[in-house]
């Protein structure tokens, strides 16, 4: 009777072992069945601002793999974007040794696991890889010369999954401002040409505002700047609501963007426009007989001509004619 229970308790442990290797078996046979995964975790990784020095990791890891005992891969990066800190080997329990080379632009890892072999079906971690940004730009992670090696030094056949570091930078800027005059009479219009570019690495979304003094006088609706594109806005700013016989500040500002790396540059300055009294020629804020020798000299003349005054031109249409003069006799002895 005892025999016989030592028997069955026999048979019950060797049929649990048959299942258990039966279906570590069947696993492995499973995980064979597809090739293995070589690839940079997480596939993608973006960064929105620039900050020069920043570090973070990226894993090479593997699946559903069998019996790996030993692997060597290159890893490539763009090394005006990147420089690496760091490579970590990981499955310590697995007493990891090998080779780290780092050149610009490249690591060569060549691993063996001496405390036995991996088998995972689930994405497992091999090698932890710390960078630090040097610039903003784009970065491939890219595999090559890989090679995965089982117990018995056999090739375990495999794909690579690559991946890609994105080191975005914002910053749109007002590059030049330009009024068409910067002596004009009350009344009178005044052209604003404002360039604004995008120096900045994605598409952005702004809108243009331009005062005089801080009054507001143009506003634009948002509209899309492409990275590295300029564009040119033109505005015009009636000046019949300033006082005459005064200096106004240009300035124009464009919108600040999200993750914006330097708002100093989305506003400037162009000097002053000087808003006149209506034949003021000589610009002394006052209308006398000096204004109207002014005029005089330049009667008849049109743009070009040598004795060509535009100040002259009281009514901007092109020409010195009476129709000025009659404007210095309209406005004589007026002065601020």
């Amino acid at each position: 009777m005892y025999k016989k229970g030592v028997f069955l308790v026999a048979l019950l442990f060797a049929g649990v072992f048959f299942v258990s290797t039966a279906a570590m078996m069947l696993s492995i046979t499973a995980t064979q069945s597809q090739p293995s995964v070589l690839a940079i975790v997480p596939p993608e990784t973006v960064f929105e601002s620039f900050v020069k020095g920043q570090r973070f990791t990226v894993n090479v890891s593997v699946s559903n793999v069998a019996d790996l005992k030993t692997y060597e891969l290159k890893l490539s990066f763009n090394k005006t974007v990147l420089s690496v800190v760091g490579v970590k080997f990981l499955f310590e329990e697995k007493l990891p040794s090998g080779d780290v080379s780092v050149t610009p632009g490249v690591i060569h890892l060549s691993v063996t696991y001496e405390g036995g072999s991996i088998t995972t079906m689930e994405s497992a971690a091999l090698a932890c890889v710390s960078f630090e940004i040097k610039n903003y730009g784009l970065s491939p992670l890219h595999l090559s010369n890989t090679s995965l090696l089982n117990s018995m030094g056999q090739s375990i056949p495999h794909d690579t999954q690559d991946g890609v570091v994105l080191v975005r930078f914002h910053d749109v800027a007002v590059v030049k401002l330009e009024a068409s005059t910067y002596e004009t009479y009350v009344g009178r219009v005044v052209f604003v040409n404002v360039t604004v570019k995008n120096l900045g690495t994605d598409t952005e979304r702004v809108n243009v505002k331009v005062y005089y003094n801080n009054t507001l006088f143009f506003n634009s609706s948002q509209f899309n700047l492409s990275a590295g594109e300029s564009l040119t806005v033109i505005c015009e700013w009636n000046t019949s609501s300033v006082l005459p016989g005064h200096n106004y500040q240009i300035k124009a500002e464009v919108s600040v963007v999200p993750y914006e790396a330097d708002v100093s540059n989305n506003a400037l300055i162009d000097g002053f426009v000087k808003v006149k009294i209506v034949g003021d020629i000589n610009n002394d804020n006052f209308v006398d007989i000096n204004d109207l020798v002014a005029w005089d000299a330049a009667w008849g003349s049109r743009a070009g001509d040598l004795h060509w005054n535009p100040q002259a031109d009281i009514n901007g249409d092109g020409v010195v004619d009476n129709a000025d003069g009659i404007l210095i006799v309209q406005n004589y002895r007026s002065g601020v």
